[in-house]
């Protein structure tokens, strides 16, 4: 019998299919992200910092393309619809 949240957790995937797994490991990955959101230390990292900034200089200089949608992005980018 299961006694430990970590062990109850491996039984309930161990019976998920994959379609399911792939959900859950979004979420776990979308919990991770969230702490590290709260925390924003990363932001202040000098690689972090340069790319803000140059980020901001494409934007001041023009060098951007607006799109409608997302599927347009894709398109531009040789990724749309297959």
């Amino acid at each position: 019998m299961a006694t430990g949240i970590r062990e109850i957790a491996r039984y309930a995937l161990d019976e998920l299919v994959e379609e399911d797994l792939a959900e859950v490991l979004d979420f776990i990955n979308y919990l991770r992200w969230g702490r590290e959101e709260l925390n924003q230390s990363w932001f202040w990292a000098e690689e972090w910092q340069s790319r803000y900034r140059e980020a901001k200089a494409d934007l001041s200089a023009g060098r951007f393309k607006d799109f409608e949608d997302v599927e347009e992005l894709l398109a531009e980018v040789g990724m749309g619809s297959r």
